[in-house]
C-alpha cells in the first residue's frame, strides 16, 4: 500500500545520459532512509491526466539526504515532459521511498539474477551496488540488460567497473538493433545458458511488460516459482 506522506525536495542536479534519458538528483531537507529497488512517487499537481502522480524507482544506493531517479523521456506523457523542463533549484513534492521490490533480508541463494530493458536497470543499480558494496554478497550476480543501441546502455561504464572489481558480477548488455562485438539480439536466450537448468536462484524483472512476460514464462518452464520471480513493470 502506497504511503502517501510527501516532502519537498529540491533538484540539486540534473545529467543527461542521452536526448531521452536524464538523471535528476532530488535533495531533501533531512536523510533519507530507503531500501535498494525501491521508488518514490512525484506528485506534480495537475496533469492532463486522470492521476497527478508519477513513481520513479531511486537508481542508487547512499546515505543521506540526495536521491537519484533515472527517468526516459516519454514524449506524448503527461508528466515526463515536464520533469524534463525542470532546472536545478526547482522544487517537487516527492514521497517518501516505498515499495517492495527489494532484497531479502537473508540472503539465502547462491545466485541473483537481473534482467532487464530500458530504465528498468535504475532500481538494478542500486540493488546490485547493495549487493556487491555494502552486503558484501559472495554469490554470483547477474545482470542482463537488454537495449536497442550502445547509446542506450544506462551506467555502461560503471557496470563495467564493478565487473572488474568483483569475480562474482557478470555483466552483459544485450543490443537489439545495432551489431557490435557484445551480445546481440533480445536477452532471453543469453540469461537461458545461466537459469535453464535452474540453480538455485532469485531473478528480478523489470522493463518493457513485453519483455516481463516472455521472460517470466521462461522461467516457468525451467522450473522457478512465483516466489523466486520478482516483477516490475515500468510501462
Amino acid at each position: 500500500m502506497e504511503n502517501r506522506e510527501f516532502h519537498q525536495a529540491e533538484i540539486s542536479n540534473i545529467i543527461e545520459i542521452n536526448p531521452m534519458v536524464k538523471r535528476f538528483f532530488l535533495k531533501f531537507s533531512h536523510d533519507i532512509i530507503f531500501q535498494s529497488g525501491q521508488f518514490v512517487i512525484i506528485d506534480f499537481g495537475k496533469l492532463n491526466h486522470t492521476y497527478s502522480t508519477r513513481s520513479y524507482s531511486i537508481a542508487d544506493i547512499s546515505h543521506g539526504n540526495t536521491i537519484e531517479l533515472c527517468v526516459s523521456l516519454k514524449q506524448d506523457g503527461a508528466a515526463t515532459p515536464l520533469l524534463f523542463n525542470s532546472k536545478v533549484g526547482d522544487q517537487l513534492k516527492v514521497s517518501i521511498p516505498q515499495g517492495r521490490f527489494v532484497l531479502p533480508d537473508v540472503l539465502e541463494t547462491e545466485n541473483i539474477g537481473f534482467i532487464c530493458t530500458g530504465t528498468g536497470v535504475a532500481p538494478f543499480r542500486a540493488m546490485i551496488k547493495d549487493l556487491l558494496e555494502y552486503r558484501k554478497y559472495t554469490g554470483k550476480v547477474y545482470l542482463f540488460f537488454g537495449c536497442r543501441t550502445q547509446i542506450d546502455i544506462l551506467y555502461r561504464e560503471e557496470f563495467e567497473e564493478l565487473q572488474n572489481k568483483y569475480s562474482n558480477f557478470h555483466y552483459t548488455p544485450v543490443l537489439s538493433r545495432e551489431s557490435w562485438s557484445g551480445a546481440n539480439g533480445y536477452v532471453h536466450k543469453h540469461y537461458e545458458g545461466i537459469f535453464k537448468d535452474k540453480p538455485n536462484a532469485i531473478i528480478y524483472l523489470c522493463g518493457w511488460t513485453n519483455m516481463i512476460k516472455e521472460t517470466r514464462d521462461n522461467l516457468k518452464t525451467f522450473g522457478y516459482t512465483r516466489s523466486e520471480i520478482k516483477v516490475e513493470f515500468y510501462d
